[in-house]
């Protein structure tokens, strides 16, 4: 092989490698695009979950509040629909205890099952044990429930006062709106 066939060899490899180096420069440019993009969409993430409230390790989210204000909404929607029938307090006049707490039981299962439903993969990806996750949001559903229906009592003109069938009352008058919050978090 000739110095002049070897010239023209290596003359033939630095021009592959500078259209190589093009590609290289191109696939740079597409993979900084990329970045950028993923950048946005972490920060439309960040903005979504954005921490309204940071009290030791209490962390209170926009998230969290949509999600109390969905239940409150679905509460009252209950207590309302409860109030209409004139439901509450008639049954809890006639209902034996067995009676209302097996509504009692049922509305939890019923509103557990909803919640896993709903909620599979953030009970999956949660560090806490799932039924430990299901109980608070039933428990935090359920305190709603309470303090809806009482209020829905009050203003319906239908307090008993403070005794047994108060808590009957509000046990009975607790599944339709622990119904309606456990259906409208899955919204």
């Amino acid at each position: 092989m000739s110095s002049e066939d070897i010239n023209k060899k290596l003359n033939r490899i630095e021009s592959k490698l500078e259209s190589l180096g093009g590609i290289e420069e191109d696939i740079e440019k597409i993979a900084k695009r990329e970045d950028k993009e993923l950048n946005k969409i972490e920060k439309e993430e960040t903005n979504i979950e954005k921490t309204l409230l940071r009290i030791g390790n209490f962390t209170l989210k926009r998230s969290k509040i949509l999600e109390l204000a969905r239940g409150v909404a679905g509460a009252f929607l209950g207590v309302g629909l409860g109030q209409a029938l004139g439901v509450s307090l008639n049954l809890a006049k006639k209902i034996p205890w067995p009676n209302a707490i097996g509504l009692l039981v049922f509305i939890f299962v019923l509103a557990g099952l909803l919640i896993y439903k709903n909620d599979k993969t953030l009970i999956q990806g949660s560090q806490k044990h799932p039924l430990r996750y299901i109980s608070d949001k039933i428990g935090v559903l359920y305190g709603i429930s309470l303090v809806v229906e009482l209020i829905g009592l009050i203003l319906f003109n239908n307090f008993p006062g403070w005794n047994g069938l108060l808590v009957k009352a509000l046990v009975v008058g607790s599944f339709p709106a622990m119904s309606s919050a456990a259906a409208f978090t899955i919204l």
